[in-house]
């Protein structure tokens, strides 16, 4: 079609005339009709190339976006060995959560002999012997077992939570020890650069006589000061750098860019609001319920426990002289012991998860009361 006219002819072929060569110019018509592959590849070449170096470009730019608090923490949280911790602890509370509901396992039992009769002829003949026990845990047993299972996959998921906020709040503590040292690193060089300006202002002026010798000597002096605090301020903003790449395990862009985190003015804090709301999310105050709650559970667990187990077994026995087969129902006689140690036990340590329980809920209100003083003065600054 691109050699077709606008009237819809086709173009005659062109001539050749008696040497072999084309005329009226019909050759050079033909060769740029007849364009071969490697021109065509080598023209697309040059057309996708700039996107391509478009394309780079702009991954480049964002491999170098500075890193925010929030990106670190993902970071932190993504490869710290501390959320395996989590994820495992997160694994064991689903699995206690599934264990104390399962039934104990029957026992099955197989004996093999061989006897004689002692009356009579005196057959002999081999013997066998089928059993399968069961052992039924009493109801109310098997439920605050339940219970107690329960509350200790409680106290597991809290401690997975409490790893990872303890993770999340070391990450944002490590980004801001990095952020106020370079801040303050900022500061000291531009400090250092006035000490440096004023040094060489006033020793000019003593050579031209319109200042004194003591002034020079004081300007260089804080000259020399601030380069001190200069490469002290430096020293810290490395070492902040190196631990928040340790705490951040992932390897981080060389250089490390970051993006200041916004402060916004501080909204006016309900402090009994604020407590309760503490005591309720923490996840120490929850592993702390949480643990004695469980142990109540146990506490009950050991007083039913005075109730018997239900035993059944199925049996069937095979004899020389004869066939059996029947059942058998046992239970065990709460005379001498009655599960006294144990309830005892239990009890003492249900007293000491209580008196735990309180204690972590004062410390956590006399934390949160020291964590406000703070915030407040910060915040008046």
């Amino acid at each position: 079609s691109s050699l077709t006219r606008a009237d819809g002819v086709m173009p005659a072929r062109p001539r050749r005339g008696p040497s072999g060569a084309f005329q009226d110019g019909e050759g050079f018509a033909l060769f740029f009709h007849q364009e071969d592959d490697v021109a065509l590849f080598f023209r697309w070449i040059h057309v996708c190339l700039p996107f391509v170096a478009l394309s780079a470009a702009c991954g480049s730019i964002a491999a170098e976006e500075p890193l925010d608090v929030n990106g670190y923490v993902e970071v932190v949280l993504r490869s710290h060995p501390s959320a395996r911790q989590a994820s495992g602890l997160q694994a064991a509370a689903d699995a206690e959560h599934k264990a104390v509901r399962l039934f104990p396992d029957p026992v099955l039992e197989y004996s093999r002999g061989s006897g004689r009769t002692t009356e009579g002829t005196g057959l002999r003949g081999n013997e066998t012997g089928y059993a399968v026990s069961q052992t039924i845990p009493w109801p109310g047993t098997f439920t605050a077992g339940i219970r107690a299972g329960d509350r200790a996959a409680d106290a597991l998921r809290a401690g997975a939570d409490a790893v990872r906020w303890e993770l999340e709040v070391t990450a944002r503590e490590t980004f801001s020890r990095l952020e106020a040292a370079r801040s303050f690193l900022e500061i000291v060089r531009l400090a250092e650069e006035d000490a440096r300006a004023l040094r060489d202002l006033v020793a000019r002026r003593a050579e031209l006589g319109e200042s004194r010798e003591s002034d020079r000597i004081k300007a260089s002096v804080e000259w020399l000061r601030q380069r001190r605090n200069l490469a002290a301020a430096e020293r810290e903003a490395e070492s902040a750098e190196a631990i928040a790449r340790a705490v951040a395990v992932e390897p981080l862009p060389h250089p490390l860019a970051i993006k200041a985190t916004p402060h916004r003015p501080l909204p006016p804090l309900d402090h009994n609001s604020l407590v309760t709301r503490v005591l309720e999310r923490n996840p120490r105050a929850r592993a702390a319920r949480a643990e004695a709650e469980r142990q109540k559970a146990l506490l009950s667990v050991a007083r039913r426990g005075r109730m018997p187990d239900l035993g059944l077994t199925a049996f069937q026995e095979n004899e020389v002289d004869r066939e059996g087969k029947g059942l058998l129902v046992g239970i065990k006689l709460p005379l001498w012991n009655a599960n006294r140690g144990e309830v005892a036990r239990a009890g003492a340590a249900a007293r000491v998860s209580g008196a735990e329980s309180e204690s972590v809920r004062i410390a956590l209100v006399a934390e949160l009361e020291a964590r406000l003083k703070e915030l407040r003065v910060a915040a008046e600054q």
